[in-house]
């Protein structure tokens, strides 16, 4: 699986998982991504095959509905809590680091148009 970090996530988290063996990328180390509107991120994102990962909820649950009702589908999404990763807190990057990697070695979903809310590992 392969991930796109929306613009509120650390370019260090790609970086980190990168150098695990993930393909990851963040939109904040991408002059061309930064600044695109919801809707052509999660574009460009399907055009790729990547999953969006975001705190951005609303935004993009709305972008879901739109999507399904359209019968378009998506790679996926992944919400983030801003209070369990807050990037406030001396914990942030690396507790979501670990709860990616965790989902990316074991992940709870397959197929397209899933959306998902990623929590700490076990």
């Amino acid at each position: 699986m392969r991930l796109l970090l929306d613009e509120m996530h650390s370019p260090a988290v790609a970086r980190a998982l990168h150098e695990r063996g993930h393909d990851v990328l963040a939109v904040a180390s991408d002059p061309q991504l930064r600044g695109m509107s919801d809707a052509e991120l999660l574009h460009h994102a399907a055009q790729l095959d990547m999953a969006i990962v975001t705190e951005n909820i609303g935004d993009f649950a709305h972008l879901d509905s739109q999507w399904a009702a359209s019968d378009i589908s998506h790679t996926g999404i992944i919400y983030t809590n801003p209070n369990r990763f807050s990037r406030s807190t001396s914990a942030y990057p690396a507790n979501l680091i670990a709860a990616l990697a965790h989902f990316l070695q074991h992940p709870p979903v397959e197929g397209t148009s899933w959306a998902w809310w990623l929590q700490p590992p076990p």
